[in-house]
């Protein structure tokens, strides 16, 4: 389940990494760096096929941070839940995923020091039985379909207070196909930036489905790296460099716009 994968050097020696002083005694000595990654759920954030073929905003991210470099990743695929498990397990060693300061945890616990980018929610529904929503009242009695694991800041208050039910599927192609059974009763609800990327991987068209921002019940919120909480300071010191140079080169950005 999990792989290591070497990085060739690449870059030339430009005052990029001049600016960075400790590269070159970081990379002096190469380190290896754990990279977990979330089982069929987690696209365009990390996608994969049967644990290989890694890509994705976090792994793509990842890559170039350590583009130019000897240091390696180890992967690892696990489901969701299991690697929750897996991080809080091995919080002593050199790892690295994703994470927000909304999802608590060890997804919480270590974050990078900038932000990568910005995500916002929707629900979708059919476009056949559109679910109207203005405000989150609005979903009072429906029934909301969300994926296996995850929180949902805002919205898992009206669940535990019975306002608003809850589904829970596997993967995307389960709660598309539950939402069609809804009509109108309920919607599917996730991060716009994956409600989209699937609905472009199944084929459909804006006119198959309708999705409605959310934001007024779950707020935007920050997506960054999050590293294990007994990370070598110098490991997380060196990826915290490269991610302010990524960001300032705009091409953390560019990689975002690709899964677009």
């Amino acid at each position: 389940m999990s792989r290591k994968k070497p990085f060739f050097s690449s870059l030339p020696t430009i005052p990029l990494l001049i600016l960075a002083g400790f590269f070159f005694s970081t990379n002096a000595t190469a380190w290896t760096l754990d990279y977990y990654v979330v089982q069929d759920q987690s696209e365009p954030l990390q996608i994969q096929e049967e644990g290989q073929n890694h890509r994705g905003i976090i792994t793509d991210v990842l890559y170039k941070a350590l583009e130019g470099t000897s240091h390696q990743v180890r992967i690892h695929t696990y489901p969701f839940n299991r690697m929750l498990a897996e991080l809080t397990e091995s919080q002593k060693q050199n790892w690295v995923t994703y994470g927000s300061p909304l999802w608590g945890g060890m997804q919480a616990a270590n974050l990078s020091s900038l932000p990568l980018f910005e995500v916002e929610h929707s629900i979708l529904s059919n476009a056949n039985n559109v679910l109207p929503y203005d405000n989150p009242d609005d979903l009072d009695g429906k029934i909301a379909v969300l994926l296996f694991g995850f929180d949902y800041p805002g919205l898992d208050a009206k669940i535990h207070k019975g306002v608003v039910s809850e589904v829970r599927v596997k993967n995307y192609d389960a709660a598309f196909r539950v939402v069609d059974r809804l009509k109108g009763t309920g919607g599917f609800v996730e991060m716009d930036i994956r409600l989209k990327y699937h609905l472009k991987r199944l084929g459909f068209t804006p006119d198959d489905y309708d999705l409605r921002k959310i934001s007024n019940l779950i707020p935007n919120y920050s997506i960054h790296l999050a590293y294990s909480p007994g990370i070598d300071p110098e490991i997380q010191r060196f990826l915290d460099m490269r991610l302010t140079q990524l960001v300032e080169n705009n091409e953390i950005s560019m990689i975002v716009d690709k899964y677009q």
